[in-house]
């Protein structure tokens, strides 16, 4: 009895050690994470002031997606607030543009690097990365335009469950997923300026990667971009605009994208976005040679 009950113990002993060594162990290898320097270089780029511009870059903060999660008023919101996961702030933006100067903003956005080199996190820096001087400029403009208003700062509180997908790579910062989508542009995944689809392929990929992943393959319950090709432009026009698909089906998330997000599109930037989904389908269902 009196054996058993010391294997007992040194048993409860043991695992408490074996605990206390992986919580260590996970908490170490999280702060290396988040406390990863990037060396990102300072890039200046031209805000306009002109009334078009900031006019511009109001709908283009729509169609990329800023105020779907700083709010319609860009003053921020609470994304998560689960003590086990993380409590995770979208910041006030009308108060980080008079916070922050504007390339250290270009910084944060484009390439999800704050001025003190760490990433930003659960922020879609990565859809942002190929975001031209001339719309982000005017999208800058157009948050430089809103009065300051009240809304909560940047906060990122990792629980225990954050943590751990942290260490294990389940989250990934922004920052290291920038660099990933540089990768696939310095490959030639994507058309670049001038060649055929260009613009299609940009709108994409500063559009949809968010959800669809960089390489627009989707995943989970998350569709294959190539599906698009078997929508014609009218059918893929209205489903863009309404998120209604192939025989009236309701798309939960995409109806609130479509509606929210890409009934901003102009009729020609439907158009690109299509036909470049649709040259994409066919060049990779290609058989390979």
């Amino acid at each position: 009895m009196h054996r058993a009950l010391r294997w007992l113990r040194n048993l409860v002993i043991t695992l408490a050690v074996l605990l206390l060594l992986f919580v260590v162990a996970v908490y170490a290898r999280s702060e290396q994470i988040l406390r990863r320097p990037y060396d990102e270089p300072i890039v200046t780029l031209p805000v306009p002031t002109d009334s078009a511009s900031i006019a511009e870059g109001g709908r283009l903060a729509l169609v990329h997606g800023c105020r779907g999660c700083h709010t319609n008023t860009l003053t921020g919101e609470v994304l998560v607030d689960d003590p086990l996961l993380a409590r995770l702030v979208a910041p006030n933006l009308t108060a980080s543009v008079r916070h922050y100067s504007d390339p250290e903003l270009v910084g944060i956005i484009r390439r999800g690097v704050r001025p003190n080199g760490r990433s930003v996190w659960a922020m879609a820096s990565e859809m942002y990365a190929p975001l031209s001087d001339a719309d982000l400029g005017r999208i800058l403009a157009y948050i430089h335009s809103l009065p300051e208003a009240p809304g909560p700062g940047p906060m990122l509180q990792l629980g225990p469950l954050g943590r751990f997908g942290v260490a294990v790579g389940q989250f990934t910062a922004a920052a290291a997923l920038v660099r990933e989508t540089d990768s696939l542009s310095a490959a030639g995944v994507f058309p670049g300026p001038g060649e055929a689809n260009a613009e299609g392929a940009y709108l994409v990929r500063t559009s949809c990667t968010e959800c669809h992943g960089l390489t627009l393959t989707g995943g989970d319950s998350v569709p294959d971009l190539r599906i698009a090709a078997g929508y014609t432009l009218e059918q893929f026009a209205h489903f863009f605009k309404t998120g209604e698909a192939l025989g009236g089906r309701e798309l939960k998330t995409m109806s609130r994208m479509a509606r929210g997000r890409f009934s901003h599109l102009t009729d020609s930037e439907v158009a690109a976005i299509h036909g470049y989904l649709v040259a994409r389908a066919a060049a990779q269902d290609q058989p390979a040679p």
